[in-house]
């Protein structure tokens, strides 16, 4: 298989994939490096395709459910936790949270997080890495875009995080 035919099957492997595939996964089933698979998927990037890198690995946006909806909220650090799970427990899908920086303006960060699981990985990352969260640049306030598969599932969502007092209206 020569490089074309690789990035061409990378690619038909990220559309048919509903969740993330991470470069080492790509890696081993192309029996590549994992840097190689960075240098496909830059290319494919630049070629037009709308490959996302998200902490569990790479997809191609525009595997939507059915209803989208952007919420702005506002919560201390230490209610993460609680937040992301009112969503994916409520049938939401978190794909990302925005910030908006004084300097930088809209800043995003990908999170793609569907389940329980999901939340504690992530949370799990933000610890080990000791990073920090982008609302903690924003004194709390960020937004996060929301897909469901109805809307049911979504206003369900906003009503627990109104009452926990964490959603901005």
């Amino acid at each position: 298989m020569n490089t074309q035919q690789r990035r061409n099957k990378i690619l038909e492997l990220l559309k048919s994939c509903k969740e993330p595939m991470s470069g080492s996964e790509l890696a081993k089933i192309f029996n590549v490096t994992r840097q190689v698979i960075v240098q496909d998927i830059a290319i494919l990037r630049a070629a037009g395709n709308n490959i996302i890198a998200t902490a569990q690995g790479y997809m191609v946006q525009g595997t939507m459910l059915p209803y989208t909806k952007q919420i702005a909220v506002r919560h201390d650090a230490d209610l993460t936790r609680e937040e992301l799970l009112t969503f994916v427990e409520c049938g939401c899908k978190v794909i990302d949270v925005i910030v908006e920086h004084p300097i930088y303006g809209e800043l995003r960060g990908m999170l793609m997080l569907s389940t329980s699981e999901d939340v504690e990985n992530f949370l799990n990352a933000v610890k080990e890495h000791r990073a920090s969260l982008l609302s903690q640049l924003t004194d709390g306030v960020h937004i996060h875009t929301i897909e469901a598969i109805n809307l049911d599932c979504i206003n369900k969502a906003e009503k627990l995080l109104k009452e926990k007092g964490m959603l901005l209206e």
